[in-house]
């Protein structure tokens, strides 16, 4: 592997769209994050796995559009990882971020 195919960002797309509870939510970010199955599945796991844990350069794609009533009570949750997500780009880089909702 030469240095450039190494410091190419991988794709990450977390789909909401369909959860209905916030465990779900924690699964997606875990199995399409690659983190480790001891991942804490709370925001503050969340926070310290995409600044220390996780591969990086990520370019992360949020897909968000509510199937279900159920699915819509989870935007708050969703507009919280948005933000830890935006924090962790001011303050580390190396994470780029695209919302479709």
């Amino acid at each position: 592997m030469n240095l450039i195919q190494y410091l190419e960002p991988k794709k990450r797309v977390l789909d909401f769209s369909r959860c209905k509870y916030l465990g779900e939510i924690h699964q997606t970010i875990q199995e399409e994050l690659e983190l480790p199955e001891w991942y804490g599945q709370n925001l503050d796991a969340f926070w310290d796995s995409i600044t220390g844990i996780m591969y990086l350069p990520v370019d992360i794609t949020i897909i968000y559009k509510p199937k279900t009533n159920r699915c819509e009570e989870l935007t708050r949750e969703i507009d919280k990882i948005i933000d830890i997500l935006n924090r962790a780009i001011d303050e580390y880089g190396e994470i780029t971020l695209q919302i479709d909702m």
